[in-house]
This record gives C-alpha cells, sequence and structure tokens, in this order.
C-alpha cells in the first residue's frame, strides 16, 4: 500500500478539479492514485473545506505511549533482561519491538543464529 504525502494529495485534488472531475486524466498524468483513493481525497478535501478541519489521514500514530515504552525499557534490566518476562508482565511488545525499545535489536536474532534456529 503506498503512502502519499499531503501535498502529493492535494496536487492530485487540484488535477482532479481541473479536469472536470476525470479521474482517468489524474491518474494518466500523475501515475497514482488509484480511482478510489483519489475520490476518497477528493472528499476529504471537500470536508475540510466545509469545516475548516484538515484530515489527519497520513499521519502516524504511535501504537506505544512514550510512558509505555519507558516502563517496559525499565522493567527489562530489573527483571533480568528477560523480554520474555517483560512481554508476560506488561503486556506487550514483541520481542523485536522491545530489543529496539532497549537498543538490543538483533540480539536475538544473533542468539538465534548461534543455535542454529534461524
Amino acid at each position: 500500500m503506498a503512502r502519499y504525502s499531503r501535498e502529493q494529495r492535494r496536487r492530485a485534488v487540484e488535477l482532479y478539479e481541473r479536469y472536470e472531475h476525470s479521474a482517468a486524466d489524474v491518474i494518466r498524468e500523475l501515475g497514482y492514485p488509484g480511482k478510489g483513493a483519489l475520490l476518497m481525497w477528493y472528499r476529504e478535501w471537500l470536508e475540510e473545506r466545509r469545516t475548516g478541519v484538515p484530515s489527519r489521514r497520513g499521519e502516524r500514530y504511535a501504537r506505544y505511549t512514550d510512558e509505555q515504552k519507558r516502563a517496559a525499557v525499565d522493567h527489562c534490566p530489573a527483571h533480568g533482561r528477560r523480554s520474555g518476562r517483560t512481554m508476560r508482565r506488561m503486556g506487550y511488545p514483541s520481542h523485536e519491538v522491545l530489543a529496539a525499545w532497549t537498543g538490543r535489536a538483533g540480539a536475538r536474532g544473533a542468539r538465534d543464529q548461534a543455535r542454529g534456529t534461524v
């Protein structure tokens, strides 16, 4: 699934209006998006224009708050550096995510490679 910047979406919608709502012409000129995406962007643009509130589409959201990340990172060394213990106790995240948060990315992968399980 391709992601397009707000500027790319705005440009596509402007062309859509200029070309008298011809999605095919916009897609031919820009090479993106699909017809469904263009129509969705256009509806959002109309809503933004009507309400004055910009769409939040395409903004990335954090699955875990900074406080949740900090709690998991603090829990790990205090409990024997066992990511499994932290995951069971805290209810999140995966080994890979926790390793990235603690700065030990690749540690599990290296151990598994040494064992020959990868």
